[in-house]
């Protein structure tokens, strides 16, 4: 009989039996481990983000190293000064040719080899006074009145501050004066008309690594009456008790003492260069300080320069684009530069009185291949010397906003950061390993081009890289000059033809 299914015996369930030494037992670690193990992710994980950040900063200067023939791509630890001397790559052509040194750098004999990093700030000011000083001069023939008026004008241009300074040159060579010689640092100073040196006794001087030039050990030397010939105008020359004293005005500073006659030599190797008699001046009463060395060598157009006296109416010189090497200037034209095809000359503009500064006419400017716009008027109304007493090239203002704006856009992968000083284009390069530099290029009148070196476009004003700025300032709005400094000249060969009244450029022969 079937049964109801109420009465229907289910059977029982069942339960899982897992014996004590088999359970699954779950620990939980303590809190730390887990705080621990998260930041080494998180620490993995930034590593990371750091390397695809280095790869997307880098791969700009890729990129662009394959397609950019209006760039430099640029090694950014090769913008930094070497603390090394290399000699290697500089041509001494001749026995008329002299070593150029950076005063900065390690090959400077006034540092004892150690470097000397320049003070930017105290550059930009030195080149402002330098500038006035330059105006002062380019504009003297155009100001009426008497001399003393003129003077006063002069004067008041100059007057920056209460503190005064000397000319902002940079490189130097070492020459002999006397016999027996005795050795002597000059700067170069294609601004300026005259050489001159400290001499023994001395009322005021700045401090020299070397021995002051002392006229009683020398047998050669001989001072210049007021009436001779030697008594040039250049030394805007003074007299008292029948000798010709001298006093030199500068945009920062000033020397002053006797005019005298020397024998002046020029050793190289086993050959040598002697000008005798040489009329310089013998600085007894000097202002402010030019780092260490002696004096100064007047290369301008005036018949008391040194290239006047000498007769030989042309040099040229290269200026290291790096301060771990050296340059070298040449007295005369040899036979490479007759030969050399490679230097193209711009003609130097004649006035009814012969300028001191050789005056250029520049027709124009390029950034990274396309020209900057400009109208040609600005550029027509400026007055273009080459000067290598300046460091940083300044421009016009009009000039420079183009210049400032086309090369922002250029470089508008790379942040920028605030104003340096009068610098006001600037970059930390610092996480990069290459960066991208457009070309800069000037036009001076007979289509010469003179292409910038990279260190002509940047300068370096911290030594880690944190602050890497465009290497040009804005003049005074009143300022109608174009001063091509020497910073802007570089690793280029800088012809100087008196004769033939032009001024080249050519790839030079020093790095």
């Amino acid at each position: 009989m079937l049964r109801p299914a109420a009465y229907i015996k289910q059977p029982k369930k069942q339960s899982l039996h897992v014996p004590a030494g088999n359970r699954l037992e779950v620990k939980l670690l303590p809190m730390s481990t887990y705080i621990s193990m998260f930041l080494r992710f998180l620490l993995q994980a930034f590593f990371l983000f750091l390397c695809l950040l280095s790869s997307v900063k880098n791969s700009y200067a890729k990129q662009a190293e394959a397609q950019c023939s209006d760039c430099h791509i640029v090694e950014v630890s090769s913008l930094l000064p070497p603390t090394v001397c290399n000699r290697t790559s500089t041509k001494v052509p001749n026995k008329a040719s002299l070593e150029v040194v950076s005063k900065y750098g390690p090959c400077s004999t006034i540092n004892e080899g150690k470097v000397k990093s320049p003070n930017y700030t105290e550059i930009l000011h030195k080149d402002r006074a330098r500038a006035k000083y330059i105006q002062s001069r380019i504009f003297k023939p155009k100001h009426s009145g008497s001399d003393d008026d003129d003077h006063l004008k002069r004067t008041k241009a100059l007057t920056v501050g209460a503190v005064p300074f000397l000319s902002n040159g940079e490189f130097y060579i070492t020459v002999s004066l006397g016999t027996p010689r005795q050795v002597v640092t000059l700067l170069l100073d294609t601004g300026s008309a005259i050489t001159w040196t400290q001499c023994r006794p001395c009322l005021k001087c700045f401090k020299q690594k070397t021995p002051l030039f002392d006229p009683t050990k020398s047998s050669t030397y001989s001072s210049v009456p007021c009436r001779s010939k030697a008594c040039l105008p250049d030394f805007e020359p003074t007299c008292g008790s029948n000798t010709c004293f001298y006093g030199a005005l500068y945009g920062s500073g000033s020397s002053n003492g006797h005019v005298a006659t020397e024998k002046l030599t020029i050793m190289k190797g086993s050959g040598k260069f002697v000008k005798y008699p040489y009329i310089f001046g013998c600085g007894t009463n000097n202002s402010a300080d030019i780092d260490g060395v002696t004096g100064l060598m007047g290369l301008g157009r005036t018949p008391s320069s040194f290239i006047s006296q000498t007769y030989q109416k042309y040099f040229s010189y290269c200026f290291p684009s790096s301060y771990g090497s050296t340059g070298y200037i040449t007295f005369g034209k040899s036979d490479d530069d007759i030969k050399n095809k490679f230097v193209k000359f711009t003609p130097i503009t004649t006035s009814p009185k012969q300028s001191l500064f050789y005056d250029i006419m520049v027709i124009g400017m390029t950034i990274a291949g396309k020209r900057l716009p400009v109208a040609s008027s600005v550029y027509t109304k400026l007055e273009t010397i080459t000067d290598s007493g300046t460091t940083i090239t300044a421009l016009p203002p009009s000039l420079y906003v183009a210049l400032r704006s086309a090369f922002r856009k250029q470089m508008s992968n790379y942040k920028m950061i605030k104003p340096v000083s009068e610098l006001d284009t600037c970059y930390d390069f610092r996480s990069y390993d290459k960066v991208v530099i457009p070309k800069i290029s000037f036009f001076f009148k007979g289509g010469v081009e003179l292409e910038l070196d990279v260190k002509g476009i940047m300068v370096v004003y911290k030594k880690d890289l944190s602050q890497v700025c465009l290497a040009f300032q804005t003049a005074d709005a009143d300022d109608p000059t174009f001063i091509l400094g020497n910073s802007q000249l570089r690793g280029k060969e800088v012809h100087h033809d008196i004769v033939g009244q032009r001024v080249g450029f050519g790839p030079g022969g020093c790095s």
